[in-house]
């Protein structure tokens, strides 16, 4: 898969996709945080601690996943050029 080109537009219809495929606790569905942590900040700490236990193609693509989908956040909050 070739992504130099991709739109935001484009990744979040490839991010729609591959929710339902994607491996580990989520089991095909978006990852909600339910508020158990105290922060947003201690949220991601666990999230990050999850992924090191996680089989290495399982913490790739979630970790892919969530990278792309914190740089779309940030492109919405136009935090970053387009």
């Amino acid at each position: 898969m070739r992504l130099e080109r991709a739109t935001p537009e484009a990744l979040r219809d490839l991010l729609q996709d591959l929710y339902p495929d994607l491996p580990g606790p989520q089991a095909g569905k978006v990852v909600l945080v339910d508020g158990a942590a105290e922060s947003y900040l201690a949220a991601m700490r666990e999230y990050f601690a999850a992924v090191l236990d996680a089989n290495p193609d399982a913490a790739a693509v979630s970790l892919w996943v969530t990278a792309v989908e914190m740089w779309l956040g940030a492109l919405e909050l136009d935090e970053l050029p387009r």
